[in-house]
């Protein structure tokens, strides 16, 4: 791999670090969801200075060319940061379903207490 690139990669993966801890020092973003984009750029970072880690990878692997190993790691390595995913969508849908419910039985009983005076009027 040209050195070149190899700065570039490593430029582009501490940038989005930085701008990753710098949500979560905001609160833009929660560390738990944080931590896998974390262990990616390092990963990315240690890739990038160690080219023969990807070599050794490939080879250890069975797999022909080492670029082939890193996609096959990159898609190995978003699947739990899609599942994680998933289980917060279906918890915050659950949450809004349950909240949509009791506000309208807070209006409805509201509704009725409205009734209950207008009758006594």
């Amino acid at each position: 791999m040209n050195i070149r690139i190899q700065i570039i990669i490593v430029a582009v993966a501490l940038l989005a670090i930085l701008y990753i801890i710098y949500k979560i020092r905001n609160k833009e973003i929660e560390l738990r969801y944080s931590l896998l984009w974390l262990l990616l750029g390092m990963g990315i970072i240690l890739f990038a200075c160690f080219p023969e880690i990807t070599k050794w990878l490939a080879r250890i692997m069975g797999i022909s060319q080492p670029i082939n190993m890193l996609f096959f790691a990159g898609f190995c390595f978003m699947l739990p940061i899609i599942f994680s995913l998933s289980v917060a969508v279906s918890k915050l849908s659950n949450k809004v379903k349950r909240l949509t419910q009791e506000i309208a039985l807070l209006q409805e009983e509201e509704r009725k207490e409205k009734d209950e005076i207008m009758e006594k009027e």
